[in-house]
């Protein structure tokens, strides 16, 4: 009951934090980031990870950028995503013109943390929406994260649904056999084109068997 309450007092305090800020970071990040601290500490961590490895294979943030400090800046800031043209333009503004006070960032305790890592997170989510002209939802990246795709395994998947005109937010009903029989049919040949396209080394059945493993 303990580890269920303190649990639960991360994730309230983090989900609180996070509503205080939208006024400051906007609607969208807001509501995201509060979708990703929900997922809890663990896989809220995961799926940060999994959405920075994308940014960084995309080109929306570097390498050594840490999504709690992105997070921190944007709550610093007196310019939200929507004050610029496009979410790049928005993240090297707190990249180069918001100043981090390591002192107090430092001293932020795990809820304060959970809060800014899925602000930061959603940002950068913000920016894969952008670049691959597609909605990704944060409940699709918890599905990847925990499969522990890679970041062009999940950009392929990402752009096979975008030409089929599925919805990302429906893989994790494809998954758990939640879709009718043909519904499940376009999202098997979705993700059988993306890896194809990934690993045309592979024979048609070898494909077949890998997407059908992504259910294990």
């Amino acid at each position: 009951m303990g580890l269920f309450s303190s649990f639960c007092s991360i994730v309230s305090g983090a989900c609180s934090a996070i509503g205080s800020a939208m006024s400051k970071v906007g609607s969208f990040v807001a509501d995201t980031a509060t979708s990703i601290a929900k997922l809890g500490v663990e896989l809220a961590t995961k799926v940060g990870e999994a959405i920075k490895m994308v940014g960084i294979s995309l080109g929306i943030i570097k390498p050594g950028e840490n999504l709690e400090e992105l997070g921190e800046k944007a709550m610093l800031s007196d310019k939200k995503p929507e004050d610029f043209d496009s979410i790049n333009e928005y993240i090297n503004h707190l990249r180069n013109e918001v100043v981090l006070d390591k002192e107090k960032f430092n001293s932020l305790d795990e809820k304060e943390l959970l809060a800014r890592s899925a602000i930061g997170a959603s940002i950068t989510l913000k920016g894969i929406n952008e670049k691959l002209d597609t909605i990704v939802t944060p409940e699709f990246m918890a599905e990847v994260a925990k499969q522990q795709l890679t970041a062009q395994e999940i950009i392929g998947t990402v752009k096979a649904y975008k030409e089929k005109e599925l919805n990302t937010g429906d893989y994790e009903l494809y998954l758990n056999d939640e879709l009718s029989i043909d519904e499940s049919d376009k999202h098997s040949d979705a993700l059988v084109s993306a890896y194809q396209k990934l690993e045309p080394e592979l024979t048609i059945e070898q494909i077949e068997d890998k997407v059908m493993g992504l259910k294990g």
